[in-house]
């Protein structure tokens, strides 16, 4: 098990607390994590909120000690390992976005892992009001475990991932459907898949149940964090379910208004739920869908609209724990 050398705890104990709203943004070189992290920092706008800038570099098979002479050199010398990079440039974009304006404090760490000598690289910066900015350049056997490492070692409210295409589309360089799809799959908290993401155009929240409702509470909560407008949809597959959608509507209204929410509009549709959600979505920001309720090791991919609406969707798919 890694041991918690980055760890953002809420206690207190590391300059966080309670009230702080903690965002996970993993950094793949990619326009579409670009287009994640301008999100990010919309949602995280104000004292309150954290960003932490994720790269994995996968631990290279059969590494001899020629390779870790070589690596460690090219930290003594100055030049970039895989990763540094693109943190250097999601960096810079936060300057771009107006997100590091100001005086920060800078600390730099290092912590040797996986015997690699370089091992977990980050740096982090602190201004005056608390607010962390965190790049961390980190080592792990593969590019989903390193995320479900941070994910597990700190508490974040949202962790982004970049998404490319539709379908399981694989990219050179770039985050893939298969690392995607096992941190959808073991990650407990709230996942948002950044795919074709643009600001403005509201989140579509999805409602069947008491569970779906509850989660439309807090995405309600979460939009209202970027000025992003609310809207509702239930999907029922016959005539007959049609009174339950209308009343999970009537439902997810009343709880996020209660929460001091505006809910834009709101629809019921007939017809295959996936296929209606991919379909009425494509003109969001951000489709919105909760967890599914099966339990066990594949709790969510056992919801087949789920799972074809994450992978099929035009644009961004965000999954509420």
């Amino acid at each position: 098990m890694r041991t918690a050398l980055f760890t953002d705890d809420k206690d207190g104990s590391e300059g966080h607390d309670t009230r702080r709203f903690n965002i996970l943004i993993c950094i793949d070189g990619s326009n579409e994590s670009k287009r994640g992290l301008k999100y990010a920092v919309k949602i995280g706008q104000g004292n309150d909120a954290d960003i932490t800038l994720l790269y994995v570099r996968p631990l290279d098979k059969g590494m001899k000690s020629g390779v870790d002479l070589a690596r460690q050199n090219m930290v003594d010398w100055g030049i970039e390992l895989p990763g540094m990079r693109a943190l250097k440039k999601a960096r810079d974009q936060l300057f771009e976005f107006g997100f590091l304006d100001g005086d920060w404090k800078e600390e730099n760490t290092r912590k040797r892992v996986y015997g690699d000598p370089v091992g977990d690289i980050m740096r982090t910066y602190t201004d005056k009001n608390g607010t962390h900015i965190a790049l961390k350049l980190m080592l792990a056997p593969n590019i989903a475990t390193g995320i479900l490492d941070e994910c597990e070692l700190n508490d974040y409210d949202l962790t982004i991932l970049a998404m490319h295409g539709r379908g399981a589309v694989n990219v050179r360089g770039k985050i893939k459907w298969k690392t995607t799809r096992t941190v959808v799959t073991e990650h407990h908290g709230t996942v948002l898949l950044a795919r074709e993401i643009e600001e403005n155009h509201g989140h579509l929240i999805c409602v069947n149940d008491e569970k779906s409702i509850e989660a439309a509470r807090q995405d309600a909560i979460l939009a209202s964090r970027c000025q992003c407008p609310v809207y509702l949809l239930s999907v029922a597959e016959t005539e007959e379910q049609l009174p339950e959608a209308k009343e999970a509507i009537v439902k997810a209204r009343n709880v996020i208004e209660a929460a001091g929410v505006e809910v834009v509009d709101t629809w019921t549709d007939i017809g295959d739920p996936a296929e209606m959600i991919i379909e009425r979505g494509k003109d969001f920001s951000v489709i919105v869908m909760a967890d599914s309720s099966v339990k066990g090791f594949r709790r969510f991919f056992q919801s087949s609209v789920a799972y074809d609406v994450l992978q099929h969707a035009y644009n961004s798919v965000m999954i509420i724990r």
